[in-house]
């Protein structure tokens, strides 16, 4: 598979918009990458992780953590995200952690999952859903790290995806029934 063609499908899932951040990350090929968690703590760190794995959770394939989500959003935070960027989105973090201490009386890495996931779905409506990836809170940041991670990694595009290299004739009005995995190709 290209690089090329799996942007351009990535783009059309996510609404035709990648941020800068993102687009000049994948610009750079997964063995060149220097993943470094610096620019932010190991408590916000663990935080942006645990969300990533809550937003694409193991299931029958693997999730967020398992395709290397943490890694890219380790290299993108560190290298990319320019200073207001990086602000906004570890200001988030600390948000959600001083939200969880308020709710809970402890740290959000130690939260249960349900806990964990309330929280998340009170940020995701807390936020305003007319914004487009990347361009809005924190949270939008993170869905955006995720899923650009988890689809643009090998086991997002080869265990999610159905990779076929040859699907065959094109058939405009060829039906997909539920249940059934879009083709990478």
């Amino acid at each position: 598979m290209h690089r090329r063609d799996l942007l351009k499908g990535l783009s059309l899932m996510l609404g035709g918009s990648i941020s800068t951040a993102c687009s000049q990350a994948l610009s750079v090929p997964p063995s060149r990458r220097e993943i470094s968690a610096q620019g932010y703590s190991v408590v916000q760190r663990e935080i942006a992780h645990i969300c990533a794995d809550l937003i694409m959770p193991e299931t029958d394939t693997p999730g967020a953590l398992d395709a290397g989500v943490g890694d890219f959003i380790d290299y993108v935070v560190a290298v990319w995200y320019r200073p207001e960027e990086l602000e906004q989105f570890l200001g988030g973090l600390d948000r959600l952690q001083a939200q969880s201490l308020r709710n809970h009386g402890k740290a959000f890495a130690a939260l249960t999952e349900q806990e964990q996931a309330v929280l998340l779905q009170a940020e995701e409506s807390a936020g305003d859903p007319a914004e487009a990836f990347g361009s809005g809170d924190y949270f939008s940041q993170i869905k955006e790290l995720t899923v650009v991670g988890y689809y643009t990694s090998e086991v997002g595009s080869k265990e999610e995806r159905s990779y076929i290299p040859m699907p065959g004739r094109y058939d405009g009005y060829h039906k997909i029934a539920a249940g059934d995995r879009q083709w990478s190709s």
